[in-house]
């Protein structure tokens, strides 16, 4: 792994097994994926538990703005939430305001969750951990880029992430994230996020794409989804053995 790059994948098991083992194999972060995924809250109450078994960070990718949803994820224990289909400033505040509790945010309460050790943990110090869970906001269709500076100006979030594939359809060329107009949208993006000192994340899955992303100042990158690479893992083998 290079140096201030912090790598993961994205995650689409029911088996908490593989998210243990992820983290065995020594990967940073893991994305448990309710937008395109299968977990219901309670697998992802185990696929946090496995997790933390390791030295990953479990981050809970939810289905889109919604304060109960990112409030539910957060009370797993997992260490971040990530919000996807970012169009505006407000949608933005919106997310940042779910995920925080005061003074940052207006977070539901309630102590008695896995978070906070259901209820054992000091209120005072659980409230002050849970405020520092890492927040990722996804940009990834032309709105939000056409509205990416005034995205950028809002406090409290600590990831943009793009979404290459997303950003493809919107462009009008799905599935193509190595087509021109989609290069160029990302590195519009990184350009203005670097300018204003926001970390960069975002998803690939060729090893050529993760290179040219760390060339770009992307710094969270997730590669692939865990049941797309042990399908190619089992090909490879397949194929050596015949």
């Amino acid at each position: 792994m290079k140096e201030g790059v912090a790598t993961g994948i994205f995650s689409k098991t029911l088996d908490s097994a593989f998210v243990e083992a992820a983290g065995l194999a020594g990967l940073n972060f893991i994305i448990l994926d309710t937008e395109h995924g299968p977990a219901s809250l309670e697998t992802l109450h185990n696929h946090v538990r496995a997790a933390r078994l390791t030295a990953m960070h479990p981050i809970i990718r939810v289905k889109g703005v919604e304060a109960h949803a990112i409030g539910s994820a957060l009370d797993t224990g997992a260490a971040g939430v990530q919000v996807p289909n970012i169009n505006s400033a407000e949608q933005a505040r919106e997310a940042v305001q779910a995920a925080r509790f005061h003074p940052v945010g207006s977070r539901g309460v309630c102590r008695f969750v896995r978070a906070a050790n259901f209820g054992d943990q000091d209120k005072a110090s659980y409230f002050q951990e849970a405020n520092q869970a890492v927040v990722i906001l996804q940009v990834e269709g032309l709105e939000g880029v056409k509205n990416l500076d005034a995205i950028l100006d809002v406090p409290g979030f600590d990831v943009l992430f793009v979404g290459p594939y997303d950003l493809s359809q919107s462009a009008g060329k799905p599935g193509e994230v190595d087509a021109p107009e989609v290069v160029a949208l990302m590195r519009e993006i990184a350009e203005k996020a670097k300018a204003k000192g926001v970390l960069l994340g975002a998803f690939c899955d060729t090893e050529k794409n993760a290179e040219l992303l760390k060339e770009e100042g992307f710094s969270y990158i997730a590669y692939s989804v865990d049941i797309n690479i042990f399908i190619e893992k089992i090909k490879e083998i397949v194929g050596g053995l015949r």
